[in-house]
């Protein structure tokens, strides 16, 4: 994997009273997301943690090589025009951060 070829993305569940759900495990919070297969293009590594009390999902997504996160990023844009990117419901992607190779956040894009 590269180090030059991260970015983080942050994940957030919100009732229909708008109220943020909180995850119980890494795992409970990917099954109430339920992120598509797009999540999966170029076989990224992933690294994932809980922040702000649970609410949030970090995972940091790494690849081989800068073709494979574009592709990976391509293929979870088009889903946005398709069925969508999770089958979870209240589902939020509210931000994404691009990591230099030293780890420090390059760019930083909020939704």
């Amino acid at each position: 994997m590269s180090a030059e070829c991260r970015h983080k993305r942050y994940f957030r569940v919100r009732g229909s009273d708008s109220s943020l759900t909180a995850f119980s495990s890494t795992a409970d919070a990917n099954t109430k997301i339920g992120f598509i297969s797009a999540y999966s293009v170029s076989s990224p590594t992933k690294t994932e943690a809980l922040e702000d009390s649970d609410h949030t999902l970090v995972v940091t997504y790494e690849f081989n090589s800068k073709d494979d996160q574009v592709a990976f990023k391509a293929a979870i844009d088009a889903s946005w025009n398709a069925s969508g990117p999770f089958t979870g419901t209240g589902v939020e992607h509210f931000k994404t951060e691009w990591l230099d190779a030293d780890g420090v956040v390059g760019a930083t894009a909020t939704f």
